[in-house]
């Protein structure tokens, strides 16, 4: 596991995400969502490391390691051709 935070290391996100829904599930579930539990769940998770057992459904394949991916959120590749009709 890395130790430095600023790179990307997808079980400490995975356990971010977690800790978020707990906190979030544990306050009652308020209309934030658990995205509103981030920045305290990165903090907790920086002072207890990843746990072990953390559940990491998100993680990629092991093949796709090192492959970037368009932010589906975007809902186009900005570096696909202009002139391409995406409707």
């Amino acid at each position: 596991m890395s130790s430095n935070p600023l790179e990307a290391d997808p079980k400490r996100d995975a356990a971010i995400r977690h800790e978020a829904r707990l906190l979030w599930e544990a306050d009652g579930k308020p209309a934030c969502g658990p995205e509103g539990y981030i920045e305290k769940a990165t903090d907790l998770i920086a002072i207890k490391g990843v746990p072990q057992g953390t559940p990491v459904k998100d993680l990629p394949p092991p093949e796709l390691d090192g492959v970037e991916i368009d932010d589906a959120r975007a809902g186009i590749d900005v570096d696909a051709d202009p002139n391409h009709n995406f409707d």
